[in-house]
Parts: structure tokens; C-alpha cells; sequence
């Protein structure tokens, strides 16, 4: 045998045990994405679909951008048509994370183990706006009585769930009080029906509300504010209990490394109406949940 043999046979062998390692691995790689194990770094996000599409985009984006860098995952957003439709993807498991309003992150935890991961530092401190028309002279709730009414949309926590639970502490049932009862869909179109003088009275969520005039969408002067709710906890992100736990850690972090001293950072929280973000717990949805038994007329 010549040294030229044995140095080919070497080779094969070589070869042969470098092949047999990649098909062990493909085929470890395979079997972890069928099994739905964190082999894919990819966070499907659903957003509630409280404003248009096209703002949330635009609030979204900067976080996305910047937990996709920070988190080293990819984002995959999802807006769904309505409230339902998001909390039905949650259960579905047809996303990871989502960032819920208070009485649906309620809702899916009754359906599943739904983990509060975060919230931003305003959301322990949130609060409905009852908007009318400027030309109507009616100066308090019960002056409302016989007048036309609307909420925004029926699983929102800031457009039906609270400012019900509120009406109900003084004593008001809408439907009885007032002459008609609507649920506009969302809080813009709210605030424009009462701008319009379609109704007299509306519900508004108090951040979209200030960022509709802030933007331009809404003239301060087209609106009045009659009365501004308590404070309440509302939104939330909450991720799948079953989710890789180190990616929900990168994750957590992220968020909570986010600070306006940061320049980059400022975009981020500014887009979000936020100036941080806080770890979120179970026990700060009390509230909603007994608020969520004053149940409206079927």
C-alpha cells in the first residue's frame, strides 16, 4: 500500500463523517420547527386594531425596528379586522405576543395562560373622555337623559368596558337612559360622529383622543370634553406561557431598557405616548375584571 492510498482512504473518511453530521443536524433543525421549538426566532405580534391600520403601523414601527435589533428576532405584525379577531388568534395560537386592551387581555387569560410580560408607564394610568358637541348646553351626565349615546367599539376596555362600569357607579344605564345606544367601532370614528353631530355623547379613549388633535385629525375647538373618567389600568403586552422562555427574556428586557435619556430610544416611546416601560402583573387587572361583570343587554 503507498502512502498515496492511505492518505485518499483518510480523506473519505473525513468526508464521510462531515456528511453524516450534516444530515444529523438538518435533520435536528427539521424536527424542532415541526415541534414548534425555538429554533425559528421569529415573534408573530398582533396589535389591537383600536385606531386605523395605518397608524398603528406607524406606532408600531419604531419598536419593531428596534426589538428585531435588540431582541435578535424577526417580527412578523399582525393587525387583525377587529377585537375578537385578535383574542381569537391568541387562543389559536396563531401569534406569539400581543399587545391587548385591558378587558381582552381579560378575556384570553380565561381561555389561556396569557403572561403579562409589559406594559408602558401611562397604562396604570388611563382614562375615558366623554366627548359632546360644543354647541350642546348640557353641562353634566344627567343632563345626557333622552340623548343619543355611543361607545366605541364592544370589547373595548377605554370605549365600552370602563365608561359602562363608571355609568353604572352613578347610577345610569345607558340603554334605558339615553334614547339610542350605538358602538361606533373604534374611538376616531367616535370622536367624529360627535363632531358631526350624529350623537351627542361619545366615549373616547383620552390618549387617542389628545393624539388625534395633536396630529390634526381632530380640531380642539369640533369637540368638548364633559367629563374625564378615574384612572385605570388598560393596555398591555402578553405573550403564549409556552413561548421560549429565553426569548421572552431578551424580550422583557428590551422593553425595559428602553429610556428617553437614550436618543434613539426617544422615537420608540414618543411614537407609543410612553416614557417608559414597566414589568406587568396579573393584579393590576382587578379593576377590569369587575368591571367586566356589569354585563350590556344582549
Amino acid at each position: 500500500m503507498t502512502g498515496r492510498w492511505y492518505f485518499d482512504q483518510f480523506h473519505r473518511f473525513v468526508f464521510g463523517v462531515l456528511f453524516c453530521w450534516v444530515v444529523l443536524l438538518t435533520t435536528a433543525y427539521a424536527d424542532t420547527v415541526q415541534n414548534g421549538m425555538p429554533a425559528p426566532q421569529i415573534l408573530r405580534l398582533g396589535i389591537l386594531p383600536d385606531s386605523s391600520p395605518e397608524i398603528i403601523k406607524q406606532r408600531f414601527s419604531p419598536l419593531m425596528r428596534y426589538l428585531e435589533r435588540k431582541a435578535g428576532i424577526r417580527i412578523e405584525l399582525r393587525i387583525p379586522n377587529d377585537y375578537r379577531e385578535l383574542v381569537r388568534q391568541f387562543t389559536t395560537k396563531k401569534i406569539d405576543m400581543a399587545f391587548f386592551g385591558g378587558y381582552t387581555f381579560v378575556m384570553t387569560q380565561r381561555e389561556t395562560k396569557a403572561v403579562p410580560l409589559v406594559m408602558r408607564d401611562i397604562d396604570l394610568h388611563f382614562s375615558t373622555v366623554f366627548l359632546t358637541h360644543p354647541d350642546n348646553t348640557s353641562q353634566n351626565l344627567k343632563d345626557f337623559k333622552g340623548q343619543r349615546f355611543s361607545f366605541g367599539a364592544e370589547l373595548s376596555t377605554s370605549g365600552h368596558i370602563m365608561p359602562r362600569y363608571f355609568l353604572h357607579e352613578r347610577n345610569i344605564n345607558p340603554e334605558k337612559f339615553f334614547s339610542e345606544v350605538r358602538y361606533s367601532g373604534s374611538h376616531d370614528t367616535t370622536a367624529f360622529w360627535v363632531r358631526d353631530s350624529q350623537i351627542d355623547l361619545g366615549a373616547v379613549n383620552s390618549d387617542i383622543f389628545k393624539n388625534m388633535i395633536k396630529e390634526g385629525r381632530l380640531n380642539k375647538n369640533d369637540v368638548r370634553v364633559l367629563w374625564e373618567t378615574p384612572f385605570y389600568t388598560n393596555y398591555v403586552f402578553a405573550i403564549q406561557s409556552d413561548f421560549n422562555k429565553k426569548l421572552r427574556d431578551r424580550l422583557l428586557d428590551s422593553f425595559l431598557a428602553l429610556t428617553p435619556r437614550v436618543a434613539a430610544h426617544q422615537e420608540i416611546l414618543t411614537a407609543l405616548g410612553a416614557s417608559s416601560f414597566l414589568p406587568a402583573r396579573n393584579e393590576d387587572f382587578e379593576i377590569l375584571r369587575k368591571a367586566a361583570k356589569i354585563k350590556a343587554p344582549q
